[in-house]
Protein backbone atom coordinates (compact mmCIF):
# COMPACT_ATOMS: atom_id res chain seq x y z
CA UNK A 1 0.00 0.00 0.00
CA UNK A 2 1.21 3.93 -0.59
CA UNK A 3 1.41 4.29 3.53
CA UNK A 4 4.23 1.83 3.14
CA UNK A 5 5.72 3.77 1.51
CA UNK A 6 6.06 6.51 4.33
CA UNK A 7 7.07 4.59 7.20
CA UNK A 8 10.29 3.00 8.54
CA UNK A 9 11.47 0.72 11.16
CA UNK A 10 14.36 2.23 13.54
CA UNK A 11 16.84 -0.79 13.62
CA UNK A 12 20.44 -1.21 15.07
CA UNK A 13 23.14 -1.11 12.00
CA UNK A 14 24.68 -4.08 10.90
CA UNK A 15 27.44 -3.89 12.95
CA UNK A 16 29.16 -6.82 15.02
CA UNK A 17 31.68 -3.59 16.60
CA UNK A 18 28.21 -1.99 18.05
CA UNK A 19 27.55 -1.87 21.59
CA UNK A 20 24.04 -3.95 22.75
CA UNK A 21 22.67 -1.87 25.86
CA UNK A 22 21.77 -4.10 28.66
CA UNK A 23 20.41 -1.97 32.03
CA UNK A 24 21.14 -2.56 35.38
CA UNK A 25 19.17 -3.78 37.93
CA UNK A 26 17.79 -0.22 39.33
CA UNK A 27 16.67 0.69 35.82
CA UNK A 28 14.76 -2.54 34.94
CA UNK A 29 13.09 -2.47 38.79
CA UNK A 30 11.60 1.16 37.77
CA UNK A 31 9.94 -0.26 34.15
CA UNK A 32 12.43 1.97 32.77
CA UNK A 33 10.69 0.94 28.39
CA UNK A 34 7.49 1.89 29.38
CA UNK A 35 6.62 3.49 32.73
CA UNK A 36 7.49 8.02 32.27
CA UNK A 37 10.00 8.96 35.07
CA UNK A 38 9.22 11.58 37.15
CA UNK A 39 11.52 14.87 37.50
CA UNK A 40 14.98 14.67 38.42
CA UNK A 41 15.11 11.25 39.21
CA UNK A 42 18.31 9.41 38.69
CA UNK A 43 19.58 8.32 34.99
CA UNK A 44 18.84 4.82 33.94
CA UNK A 45 22.17 2.86 33.46
CA UNK A 46 23.07 0.72 31.28
CA UNK A 47 26.21 -1.24 30.20
CA UNK A 48 27.65 -3.02 26.99
CA UNK A 49 26.31 -6.80 27.85
CA UNK A 50 27.59 -8.59 24.73
CA UNK A 51 30.78 -7.26 24.65
CA UNK A 52 32.29 -10.33 27.18
CA UNK A 53 31.05 -12.26 24.59
CA UNK A 54 32.20 -10.49 21.82
CA UNK A 55 35.20 -11.03 22.73
CA UNK A 56 34.94 -14.48 22.68
CA UNK A 57 34.39 -14.87 19.20
CA UNK A 58 37.20 -12.46 18.42
CA UNK A 59 34.92 -9.32 17.78
CA UNK A 60 36.73 -6.28 19.44
CA UNK A 61 34.17 -3.91 20.83
CA UNK A 62 34.48 -0.50 18.78
CA UNK A 63 35.50 2.66 20.86
CA UNK A 64 33.70 5.41 18.13
CA UNK A 65 30.53 5.17 20.01
CA UNK A 66 27.69 6.33 17.78
CA UNK A 67 24.53 8.35 18.77
CA UNK A 68 22.20 6.08 18.63
CA UNK A 69 22.19 2.69 20.46
CA UNK A 70 19.89 0.03 20.93
CA UNK A 71 18.71 -1.69 24.03
CA UNK A 72 16.90 -4.19 22.49
CA UNK A 73 14.42 -2.43 20.21
CA UNK A 74 14.85 0.51 22.34
CA UNK A 75 15.88 3.85 21.53
CA UNK A 76 19.24 5.40 23.75
CA UNK A 77 20.23 8.68 21.73
CA UNK A 78 22.69 11.42 22.76
CA UNK A 79 22.01 15.01 23.67
CA UNK A 80 21.20 16.88 20.22
CA UNK A 81 19.00 13.84 18.98
CA UNK A 82 16.79 14.37 22.11
CA UNK A 83 16.89 17.98 21.25
CA UNK A 84 15.80 17.21 17.43
CA UNK A 85 12.58 15.17 19.02
CA UNK A 86 11.74 17.97 22.05
CA UNK A 87 11.35 20.79 19.02
CA UNK A 88 9.14 18.54 16.98
CA UNK A 89 6.78 18.32 20.59
CA UNK A 90 5.85 14.66 19.79
CA UNK A 91 3.10 13.30 21.64
CA UNK A 92 3.47 10.61 24.05
CA UNK A 93 7.40 10.50 23.54
CA UNK A 94 9.35 10.76 26.88
CA UNK A 95 12.53 10.86 27.30
CA UNK A 96 14.71 10.27 30.72
CA UNK A 97 18.57 10.73 31.39
CA UNK A 98 20.80 8.24 30.34
CA UNK A 99 24.25 6.78 30.96
CA UNK A 100 26.07 4.34 29.24
CA UNK A 101 29.24 1.87 30.50
CA UNK A 102 31.09 0.96 27.62
CA UNK A 103 33.27 -2.27 26.96
CA UNK A 104 36.14 -0.08 27.96
CA UNK A 105 34.20 1.40 31.28
CA UNK A 106 34.36 4.74 29.76
CA UNK A 107 31.06 6.77 31.05
CA UNK A 108 29.12 8.78 28.55
CA UNK A 109 27.10 10.40 30.36
CA UNK A 110 25.20 12.48 27.17
CA UNK A 111 22.30 9.90 26.39
CA UNK A 112 18.71 10.14 26.66
CA UNK A 113 16.65 6.73 26.95
CA UNK A 114 13.17 7.27 24.38
CA UNK A 115 10.04 5.71 25.64
CA UNK A 116 6.89 5.87 24.17
CA UNK A 117 4.64 3.75 26.58
CA UNK A 118 1.35 3.52 24.29
CA UNK A 119 1.83 1.22 21.29
CA UNK A 120 0.25 1.56 18.07
CA UNK A 121 -0.91 -1.02 16.43
CA UNK A 122 -1.87 -0.30 12.58
CA UNK A 123 -0.58 -3.00 10.91
CA UNK A 124 -3.27 -4.73 8.45
CA UNK A 125 -4.48 -8.23 9.39
CA UNK A 126 -5.31 -8.52 5.95
CA UNK A 127 -1.84 -7.63 3.91
CA UNK A 128 0.45 -8.88 6.45
CA UNK A 129 2.24 -11.92 7.13
CA UNK A 130 2.26 -13.55 10.23
CA UNK A 131 1.98 -16.19 13.07
CA UNK A 132 -1.69 -17.07 13.46
CA UNK A 133 -1.20 -18.63 17.43
CA UNK A 134 -0.53 -15.10 19.53
CA UNK A 135 1.48 -15.04 22.62
CA UNK A 136 -0.31 -13.77 25.28
CA UNK A 137 2.24 -11.73 27.49
CA UNK A 138 1.41 -9.73 30.33
CA UNK A 139 -2.35 -9.10 29.36
CA UNK A 140 -1.15 -8.20 25.94
CA UNK A 141 -1.59 -10.59 22.84
CA UNK A 142 1.35 -10.40 20.34
CA UNK A 143 1.99 -11.91 16.95
CA UNK A 144 5.18 -12.69 15.25
CA UNK A 145 5.04 -10.74 12.21
CA UNK A 146 7.02 -11.59 8.90
CA UNK A 147 6.04 -8.83 6.61
CA UNK A 148 4.20 -5.85 7.27
CA UNK A 149 1.29 -3.84 5.63
CA UNK A 150 0.15 -1.20 7.63
CA UNK A 151 -3.78 0.12 7.79
CA UNK A 152 -4.53 2.90 6.36
CA UNK A 153 -8.02 3.21 7.74
CA UNK A 154 -6.22 3.62 11.32
CA UNK A 155 -3.36 5.96 10.65
CA UNK A 156 -5.84 7.97 8.42
CA UNK A 157 -8.05 8.95 11.57
CA UNK A 158 -4.88 9.88 13.15
CA UNK A 159 -3.26 13.00 13.00
CA UNK A 160 -0.04 13.16 11.23
CA UNK A 161 2.21 14.95 13.92
CA UNK A 162 0.68 12.39 16.39
CA UNK A 163 1.88 9.56 14.55
CA UNK A 164 5.66 10.65 13.17
CA UNK A 165 7.07 8.66 15.84
CA UNK A 166 5.76 5.39 17.74
CA UNK A 167 6.00 1.91 18.44
CA UNK A 168 4.60 -0.79 16.52
CA UNK A 169 1.61 -2.48 18.44
CA UNK A 170 0.53 -5.90 19.33
CA UNK A 171 3.94 -7.90 18.09
CA UNK A 172 6.43 -9.35 19.57
CA UNK A 173 9.09 -6.97 18.26
CA UNK A 174 7.97 -4.16 19.28
CA UNK A 175 10.19 -1.71 16.47
CA UNK A 176 10.35 2.19 17.20
CA UNK A 177 8.32 3.52 13.57
CA UNK A 178 9.46 6.74 11.95
CA UNK A 179 7.15 8.57 9.27
CA UNK A 180 10.00 9.68 6.36
CA UNK A 181 9.42 12.98 6.88
CA UNK A 182 11.62 13.28 10.11
CA UNK A 183 13.64 10.10 9.33
CA UNK A 184 16.54 11.93 8.31
CA UNK A 185 16.99 12.42 12.28
CA UNK A 186 17.70 8.97 12.53
CA UNK A 187 19.52 8.02 8.92
CA UNK A 188 22.60 10.40 9.56
CA UNK A 189 24.43 9.02 6.53
CA UNK A 190 24.21 6.02 7.93
CA UNK A 191 26.91 6.68 10.57
CA UNK A 192 24.26 7.29 13.76
CA UNK A 193 24.44 3.24 14.34
CA UNK A 194 21.02 2.73 13.24
CA UNK A 195 19.40 1.36 10.09
CA UNK A 196 15.92 2.57 8.80
CA UNK A 197 14.34 -0.36 6.80
CA UNK A 198 10.67 0.33 5.15
CA UNK A 199 7.88 -1.44 6.31
CA UNK A 200 7.48 -2.36 2.29
CA UNK A 201 11.18 -3.86 2.27
CA UNK A 202 10.58 -5.54 5.48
Amino acid sequence: MAVDQDYFFIQKKDDDTLPSLTPDENTVDRHYSFEPQPYGAAPFMFSDGACEYARKLGIVPGTDIPDILFAGTDLVVRKHIRDLLIGLDLPGVYMHPAVFVDAYDRRHEDYWFVAIPERLSCWDRQLSEFEDEPLELGGFTLYSVYSYSLDATVLDKIPLHQRLLFKMGDTLAAWFVCHQDIAEIFRGNGERGAKLVAIKDY
